[in-house]
């Protein structure tokens, strides 16, 4: 590998931002597969040919770690199944039942969701500090959602889709946390196998769909939105997102989950034709400013 790919593989905020970025992207996908492709389908679809492609270039070294995996499958298949593939199917059943506010506002509980099991689980310690990076970070998500008007919120009630998309966030902060206790294993044979386990919640996912008659099958955009959701938010967004945990913890990297929704709205901007208000600068700002405040909170811990 090049030094200056190196290097980057090397920054926790370079690979988790790449990360969050590819996420942010998905949303863009999701929004133009609309009409074009199921949305349980696109899902099988991606982490289908996510696997095929880590099989085709990995398949000597997975095989060697079958008997590695073998000790940890319950790991493994929760990792998979539950909080990757968990995240998407609750994340999508979420969205028939309550508005997009309360979706954005529930997604930025992932990284207060993923601190609380970090010390509940792996007791992790928090610093006063990186609690108000959360919080202020959180406070920039909520303007984002909230179109910068807090008055959204007084008809804010929640019903059993906001349930769902707690339970979706629940998933997604498990995983990051859950991380925490990898293998000893390269990221790229880890995705491998995590792949299967998503593919197998996810088959069951699109039988459902087939069987409400809700199957839409794709044409050619929907061919090139399953290779792109592949590709990016799939195979090297987790590749990323499990280096940054890998150098910067669970409770560090789960705070950047935060800056999905912020770039997904420059993204809207850039390739929908979007307008960009001056709420979108301010809430970035805000992401940005908490980040940098649980960093600097990571950083006293360890003095």
């Amino acid at each position: 590998m090049p030094a200056f790919l190196l290097h980057l593989w090397n920054t926790p905020y370079v690979v988790l931002t790449l990360a969050t970025m590819m996420w942010a992207g998905h949303t863009i996908a999701a929004r133009i597969s609309v009409n074009e492709i199921s949305p349980m389908l696109l899902m099988e679809l991606r982490w289908i040919l996510c696997l095929l492609v880590l099989i085709v270039f990995c398949r000597k070294q997975l095989i060697s770690q079958i008997p590695l995996v073998k000790e940890r499958l319950g790991w493994v298949f929760m990792m998979g199944a539950f909080g990757m593939a968990g995240f998407t199917v609750f994340f999508i059943l979420a969205a028939q039942h309550t508005t997009a506010v309360n979706l954005g506002i529930t997604q930025g509980s992932i990284p207060a969701f993923v601190m609380i099991i970090g010390l509940v689980v792996l007791r992790t310690k928090i610093s006063l500090l990186q609690i108000c990076g959360l919080a202020l970070s959180l406070a920039g998500v909520v303007l984002l959602v909230s179109g910068g008007s807090f008055s959204v919120f007084k008809s804010v009630q929640f019903n059993v889709g906001d349930l769902l998309m707690l339970v979706a966030c629940l998933c997604y902060a498990g995983y990051t946390v859950g991380l925490s206790r990898r293998i000893v294993m390269s990221p790229v044979l880890m995705l491998a196998f995590f792949s299967a386990a998503a593919v197998v919640t996810l088959t069951i996912s699109s039988a459902i769909e087939y069987a409400q008659g809700n199957l839409v099958m794709p044409g050619l955009k929907g061919w090139l939105l399953v290779i792109y959701c592949a590709i990016f938010p799939s195979l090297l967004a987790q590749l990323l997102f499990m280096r940054g945990v890998e150098l910067a913890g669970s409770n560090r990297a789960g705070l950047y989950v935060n800056l999905v929704p912020v770039f997904a709205a420059l993204f809207a901007v850039i390739i929908l034709g979007e307008v960009m208000y001056f709420y979108h600068i301010l809430s970035l700002a805000f992401v940005l400013g908490g980040i940098y405040m649980a960093e600097r909170g990571k950083k006293a811990l360890v003095r």
